[in-house]
């Protein structure tokens, strides 16, 4: 049986487990999550003002 790779779709490398965000649907890795929010979220879509609320 042949193993998936993982690869963050932000950062484009290997990570042992990735998330979906809530509003591109893009898989990301832990050091693509905005640290600006506890919620599921790539820092690419947070950074994009209005896109997210940070609170």
């Amino acid at each position: 049986m042949s193993q998936k790779k993982n690869i963050c779709e932000v950062c484009e490398k290997k990570a042992e487990k990735l998330k979906t965000c809530k509003s591109c649907d893009r898989q990301y890795c832990p050091k693509c999550q905005s640290p600006s929010t506890k919620q599921d979220f790539c820092k690419d879509c947070v950074s994009m003002e209005g896109v997210v609320s940070k609170s």
